[in-house]
Parts: C-alpha cells; sequence; structure tokens
C-alpha cells in the first residue's frame, strides 16, 4: 500500500491535439466514401453467408428512399421512427431520411415477451415525444408494432421498408433535395429509460463527426483495417462506433446481426479470421458469452493474429473476463494487448476517452476501505480481496475533449479523489429534445454531468460506480456492479445477470442491501444452498453481507437494449411484489389480436 504523496494534481484533462474534420455532414461522408473506397459493407445473414454492399449503392439506395418520402411529404427537420434489424435496409433508410433532410430515429425491436409492458410503455413515449412523422418498420414485426399502441394518433405513416425500396418515385417526379448542414439534427437517439422516461439526445452532424474523428484518430485507424460488428444498428455503439466509424475513415465492415451472435458465437470469432478483422467492438458480456459458449475442440478452426484492437465499452469492464478471454483465444494467435476498456455516453454522441495504444489495459488495485469510506483512492498490494478492489483505466480523453472530476458542490478534486464525472467536447448532445428542465440539470457551464462516479490518476479516468445507484451502508459507499459480479463468480448463478440496489428499512432506518439473481436452478433445496454460497461468498469479500437474496428465473432481471441491468426498474419490481411478472405473454397475444383486426384500417388511413 502507498499513500498520496507530493504536489496534488487536479483532476482536469484535456486533449489539445490538433485535429482537422475530414466532412461538414454525414451524407458529404458518404457521397465522398462512394467516390474515394466504394468497397464497404459485407452483410451477413443468420446462416452466416455474406452480401456485399457498396458506398455507392448505399448513396444510390438513400436517395431513392429520400424522393419516396419527399414524395410522402416529409418537411426538414421531420422525426422519423426507425424500428429495422441490423441489415443493409437500415443503411438505406437511416441515410434517406437524413438526405430528405428529416431526422432518424432508430428504436430497438421488442426482445421477446420479457417486460413487454415496459417496452411499449417506453416506445410509446418515443413516438410521442418525438413527434414522429412516419415509423418505418418490416413486415415481420407489423404483427407486434402496430399495436403496441393506437399508433394511428402518433404518426402519419406506416410504412415498410421492402415497399419503399420496391416503389422508387419515377425519374420526371424527382424533388430537389433540401440543403443539409453541419448543425442541422442527424441523429435523435433516445436513453434507455433506466431511471424514468427515454430522453431524446439530440445530435447534430457535426457532433457526430467530431466524435467519429476523435474514435478513429485513438486507435489510429488506416487503410488496411477492417472491422466487424455484431451489435445492433439502433444503438449507439453500433450505429456509431461501428457502422458511422468505418464509413468516414474509409475502412471496410462485416456486420453481422445481434442474433447470429447469440445463437452462434463462434461465427464471430470465425468471420474475424475469415475476412482478417483487425478491430472489433462488444460490451463486457459479449467476451465473457464467447468464452462460455465456443467449445474448446473448434479453437483449431480460429486464426486471430489479425485482430490488433477490442474495443470493451457501454457497461463495466471487468478483468477477470479479460484475462479468460485472453487464456482461451491466445492460442488461436490472440494478441495479448488488445483489450481497448473505453468510456461515453449517447450524450457525448459516443465516445469520451480511449486507453493509449502503446498500454491498452491498465489494471490498477486499490485499498477498498478508503475507497468505500473516504472516496480516495489508494493504492493495494494486498492479496486478500475482502481488502482491495481491482480497476480497470478507460483512459484518456478523445481529441478536443474534457475530462474532469467534480464534488457536489462542482468543484473539481484532485487525482485519486473520486467524485462526479463530467465532460466537455464539441460532441456534446444539443439537448434533450423537448426536455429543458433536464439538459440544464446535465448539462451546467457547458460540463456534461455524467451521474457516473469516478476519479483520474496518473492522467487517466477510473469509473468506480453510478451516482443514482451507490448503496450506502454503515457508512461505506458499495458499488453495486462489485456486489453484482462477486454474486456472479458462484456456480449456479447467471453470469451478468443480477442486480443489487438499496432499500430503505423504516424500523431500523437504515438502508437495506437488496440482491437479485437470475439462476436455473429448481430444485428447492438445492436453491437454499445456493442463497447461502452467495451469502457467504459476498460477506468473505465485502465484509457485508446483502439483507435480501433474490433468486429468480432466466430472463427476469430487466435490462435496457444494449444489455445494461436495470437497477431501478429491478427495484421497483421487488418493491411492487412483481419480480415473477405473468402478464407479458398475455399482452403479447392480445397485441397481435388488436392488430389483425385493425392492421388494414391502420393502413388505409395511413395512406389518406
Amino acid at each position: 500500500m502507498t499513500a498520496v504523496t507530493g504536489k496534488k494534481i487536479l483532476a482536469h484533462q484535456k486533449n489539445n491535439d490538433a485535429y482537422e474534420i475530414k466532412a461538414q455532414t454525414l451524407v458529404e461522408v458518404l457521397e465522398q466514401r462512394a467516390e474515394r473506397r466504394p468497397d464497404f459493407l459485407i452483410f451477413m445473414d443468420l446462416k452466416n453467408r455474406e452480401k456485399r454492399v457498396s458506398a455507392t449503392e448505399v448513396l444510390e439506395k438513400a436517395r431513392e428512399v429520400a424522393q419516396y418520402l419527399l414524395a410522402r411529404g416529409i418537411k426538414k427537420d421531420d422525426k422519423v421512427v426507425v424500428m429495422l434489424p441490423t441489415g443493409a435496409n437500415f443503411a438505406y433508410i437511416y441515410f434517406g431520411i437524413l438526405i430528405a433532410g428529416g431526422v432518424p430515429v432508430p428504436v430497438s425491436q421488442p426482445a421477446g415477451t420479457s417486460n413487454l409492458a415496459k417496452y411499449l410503455d417506453n416506445l410509446t413515449h418515443i413516438i410521442h415525444d418525438s413527434e414522429g412523422k412516419f415509423f418505418i418498420t418490416y413486415e415481420k414485426i407489423k404483427l407486434i408494432a402496430g399495436s403496441l399502441m393506437n399508433i394511428s394518433d402518433l404518426v402519419g405513416g406506416f410504412l415498410f421498408d421492402d415497399e419503399i425500396l420496391a416503389d422508387p418515385v419515377p425519374a420526371e417526379r424527382h424533388k430537389e433535395f433540401p440543403r443539409v448542414n453541419a448543425d442541422d439534427l442527424a441523429l435523435l437517439q433516445y436513453t434507455s429509460g433506466t431511471t424514468g422516461k427515454p430522453k431524446g439526445v439530440m445530435l447534430s452532424h457535426r457532433n457526430l463527426l467530431h466524435n467519429i474523428h476523435g474514435i478513429g484518430v485513438a486507435s489510429e485507424m488506416r487503410a488496411d483495417d477492417v472491422g466487424i460488428s455484431w451489435l445492433p444498428m439502433y444503438h449507439d455503439m453500433g450505429l456509431i462506433g461501428g457502422f458511422l466509424t468505418t464509413l468516414y475513415w474509409d475502412i471496410p465492415l462485416v456486420l453481422m446481426s445481434p442474433e447470429a451472435f447469440i445463437f452462434r458465437p463462434i461465427w464471430w470469432m470465425e468471420n474475424i479470421s475469415r475476412y482478417r478483422v483487425t478491430m472489433g467492438v462488444a460490451p463486457n458480456f459479449g467476451y465473457h458469452y464467447c468464452v462460455t459458449r465456443i467449445d474448446d475442440a473448434d479453437l483449431h478452426r480460429l486464426d486471430l493474429s489479425s485482430w490488433r484492437l477490442a474495443l470493451n465499452g457501454a457497461e463495466p469492464v471487468d478483468r477477470i473476463t479479460l484475462n479468460k478471454f485472453l487464456e482461451k483465444f491466445m492460442p488461436c494467435g490472440l494478441r495479448d494487448d488488445i483489450f481497448l476498456p473505453v468510456y461515453g455516453m449517447a450524450e457525448n454522441s459516443l465516445a469520451a476517452t480511449f486507453p493509449a495504444l502503446d498500454r491498452t489495459t491498465v489494471v490498477r488495485r486499490f485499498v477498498r476501505e478508503k475507497l468505500e469510506a473516504e472516496n480516495i483512492a489508494i493504492d493495494s498490494t494486498s492479496q486478500n480481496n475482502k481488502e482491495y478492489i481491482d480497476l480497470v483505466s478507460v483512459g484518456f480523453p478523445l481529441v478536443g475533449q474534457e475530462v474532469r472530476i467534480v464534488d457536489e458542490r462542482d468543484r473539481t478534486l484532485h487525482e485519486r479523489e473520486v467524485g462526479e464525472i463530467c465532460v466537455k467536447s464539441p460532441s456534446l448532445m444539443g439537448g434533450y429534445y423537448k426536455n429543458p428542465k433536464a439538459s440544464s440539470e446535465s448539462i451546467i457551464d457547458g460540463w456534461l454531468h455524467s451521474g457516473d462516479m469516478g476519479f483520474i490518476l496518473d492522467g487517466m479516468l477510473f469509473i468506480s460506480g453510478r451516482k443514482k445507484e451507490m448503496i450506502i451502508k454503515r457508512g461505506k459507499n458499495i458499488y453495486p456492479y462489485d456486489v453484482e459480479r462477486i454474486a456472479s463468480t458462484v456456480k449456479g448463478i447467471r453470469l451478468g445477470c443480477c442486480a443489487a440496489f438499496d432499500v430503505h428499512n423504516e424500523e431500523q432506518g437504515t438502508e437495506d442491501l437488496v440482491l437479485v439473481c437470475e439462476t436455473t436452478v429448481r430444485d428447492k433445496d438445492a436453491l437454499e444452498k445456493l442463497k447461502q454460497e452467495v451469502h457467504k461468498e459476498i460477506l468473505a469479500k465485502l465484509g457485508i453481507a446483502p439483507d435480501d437474496i433474490r433468486l429468480v428465473p432466466k430472463e427476469t432481471i430487466p435490462k435496457t437494449t444494449s444489455g445494461k441491468t436495470q437497477r431501478y426498474l429491478c427495484k421497483r419490481f421487488y418493491l411492487e411484489g412483481e419480480l415473477f411478472p405473468k402478464k407479458s405473454r398475455n399482452i403479447l397475444v392480445l397485441a397481435r389480436t388488436f392488430l389483425l383486426s385493425h392492421f388494414h384500417l391502420f393502413r388505409r388511413r395511413f395512406k389518406q
């Protein structure tokens, strides 16, 4: 253990490196790419068969979509809600909306029947809040999409992607495309609604291009790079970090569907081998999924020597997962320095910090008691996991960006002091759509208050948790993810499927620590034994045990579309006694029945 010595350094980092953005708008980026390097997308279907789509084809199809929308009456800045799977049609529709002067509003598809009521409520809110002029989806989803709510009262046009692309407007009826400017909105990205209703993050072409440029600079993208992504295109990490960034930096992109990855994660590895991929991106759970779901007997087919960077973001980065991934795949030629733990948020377009490429993964060990009780990061050499906590650095600000750590009075703290992470950059959103109150609370004097807690050490940012989700018990700050990570190490508990939160105990006037864990165990005695194991493990490693442990079936814990645990919603279910929702499947059946009886009525009304 070492103490803080020497002169204190302010926890404020700024990247002043010079940079020059290559274009003014995303439309201009697509036009330049079509002229400069047309080869672009390699879409993989659900049987892992490729379909190549050039930037030229994306541009041509997007112009057809734009003419269709203009013929249907789209006006400059009209919002268009898009519910489409990852694929070529998403690319055509997204850029078609931009060329027509509209603003894409991507939304996720319903992921099964779990928590469908919450999904329907959020989607209804998004369509209403964004004032969607059109709702574009695909035929297979219509049985659900059309019945989510009385959609005819919310949007003026319910369109299918195949119909748009199959019915191009004749050349003699073409209209002039509106002028698209750098400060026009290029994306209305709604937050996941983890702690309330989803909010529309307003991102301009200028915001997105600054972020995309910074990502390429930080990862030193070059002409011989090849990207790969299985992340959904409706999510910022898939859309901005995968699709738009590779478009801008003139590199090919192998694009898989999320379903293909979940069904056969080895296809991700095989495609990296087959296309000599150099850059991949996934949240932490994706790497763990490969460790647990890919059979060792299949490893001999893989050659991962081309892979130079594996971006890891969107959720806490777990050192154990990184080590297990390296241990499993290094015999396939995988480098030991590929992991790039990154940090960002939708309100800052996407990325805020990246590690240095000559030191990609930095793991530091700190005194747990000092971090939890005194909000200070003191180095530890202890081997007793009850006494230390390991954290992974997420690096330094991207070009043109600043990061600082502040206390509750908005004063800049010093290195090693834990506080709220604030970000300032040209990537920063213009605010939340039609929500000036939330905008003014989040952006103060040009600084985005992220709600994340962390500290700076040696110029590097470390994340310790979420401000609103911090659990204070016996004077100690307990990080929910720390509790969940420990619980996940117990055999029988599903990794990444735990939720820890506090519940006020009125009788004792204290906060109870509640832990909900998913398991496939069903036997009553086995469940009780498993609960005792979880209790024992957390007590041994944290010195504090949960006051209540609930073991629940698979897919009970609510998550966002990007896989983040929704602790706030799980806590609400717990308090309302609804940890085992049984109504979702009935809702889906009612939704489909409702559509079948009203769908043709909706279609006639939309076409008027």
